[in-house]
């Protein structure tokens, strides 16, 4: 091989890890002075070293980043649902259950469907203890507190679905004035 090849050989690879280094670039800074190819490349090595050291310091910070927030919205979700448990005087917890439409039925016909005061779990219907309610949403046995009152989940009914409770009332007349809105608690 000529003198002539030889440089033109040379001067490809050169010019080739330039613009290998120049597209890199934008990730790290490095000078590069006139030298031997061999000298190109331990810089060009060097250089993909610290671009690796970068790149894993990165993605420790990410790991530790990340892991301290799980930490502080685990944090956040226990104290809101501390904050959420309410205790009674005589040591029971009230676990919020939402926002509920509350009507009134009563042992009529038109109210109860024909079953008048037994109730879906076989119980008497008794006011001021009863509510209807959507046994997948609230579970039969359940005590609620409802508008400062406690009542136990005894019965269902067709037209109680989701977050709807129907208070028993010993009268047709009282049942049918009862509607409005409020928050119920689980009293456990």
């Amino acid at each position: 091989m000529g003198r002539r090849e030889h440089s033109f050989l040379y001067i490809r690879e050169l010019l080739l890890v330039i613009a290998l280094m120049l597209f890199l670039g934008g990730c790290m800074s490095f000078t590069a002075s006139a030298g031997t190819i061999k000298g190109t490349k331990a810089l060009f090595i060097t250089a993909g070293a610290d671009a690796e050291a970068e790149a894993k310091e990165a993605e420790e910070k990410a790991k530790a980043e990340a892991l301290a927030k799980a930490e502080a919205d685990k944090k956040a979700q226990e104290e809101a649902a501390a904050a959420a448990r309410l205790t009674l005087p005589d040591g029971r917890t009230l676990t919020p259950l939402g926002s509920f439409r509350i009507t009134g039925y009563c042992p009529c016909y038109q109210c109860s469907e024909g079953h008048g005061s037994v109730t879906a779990i076989g119980t008497r219907a008794r006011s001021g203890r009863t509510v209807a309610v959507d046994p997948r949403v609230i579970p039969y046995g359940t005590h609620l507190l409802i508008n400062g009152h406690e009542y136990v989940a005894e019965d269902c009914g067709g037209a109680v679905k989701r977050n709807h409770i129907d208070v028993y009332f010993d009268s047709h007349r009282e049942a049918a004035n009862i509607l409005y809105y409020t928050e119920v608690y689980i009293i456990r």
